[in-house]
């Protein structure tokens, strides 16, 4: 992988490692730096997804941002776990959230989806490519922090099979396995 060079009006505030036959790159990633007015304590902020894939590509992988981009909304009914940086991005969103526990992801019972993308123009791969197809989430916890409106939600992901989407860059299917994430949501409603 290769590290972007960074303008000198933007940050680096994120970044994707993987791990693979004991070897570790780092890619980094740019975003525009937040206004610090009204913004939560960078703690807070700060959210991290862990997986290791198996199959069309391997390795152990680790996505971070600093700012907040998930959300929990509709009542608290559906939550979107959203953490990206440069291209490189870990998707969940399902539609039934009852608080913490373990569900089942699946297209047709939840609008639940995972979507994994290892850079810009690079591999993904998508739940929602098979009808059929389920991956397992637990959410450990979710607890409101000392900023409103900001919650911090921990919990693990599976896949046993997510199907390649990207069609310039087709791979063969994916296992995930270990997957973590410890993230910062911002509550909407």
């Amino acid at each position: 992988m290769q590290i972007a060079r960074l303008p000198a009006h933007i940050a680096c505030i994120g970044w994707l490692q993987r791990w693979k036959h004991g070897a570790s790159t780092t890619m980094r990633a740019i975003s525009p730096v937040a206004s610090s007015t009204g913004t939560p304590s960078p703690a807070n902020n700060e959210s991290t997804v862990n997986f290791t894939l198996s199959g069309g590509d391997s390795g152990r992988y680790s996505v971070h941002a600093t700012l907040p981009t998930s959300k929990l909304r509709h009542g608290h009914r559906e939550f979107t776990i959203d953490v990206e940086h440069g291209g490189a991005s870990v998707f969940l969103v399902f539609y039934g959230y009852q608080g913490p526990g373990t569900y089942t992801l699946a297209q047709v019972l939840n609008g639940g989806d995972i979507h994994i993308a290892l850079g810009k123009n690079a591999a993904s791969w998508d739940l929602s490519l098979q009808p059929q197809a389920r991956c397992t989430l637990t959410i450990q916890s979710d607890i409101p922090t000392q900023s409103v409106g900001l919650d911090r939600m921990k919990g693990s992901f599976s896949c046993p099979r997510l199907f390649s989407s990207a069609p310039e860059h087709p791979r063969q299917p994916i296992a995930v396995s270990d997957g973590t994430f410890d993230v910062a949501i911002i509550v909407e409603s």
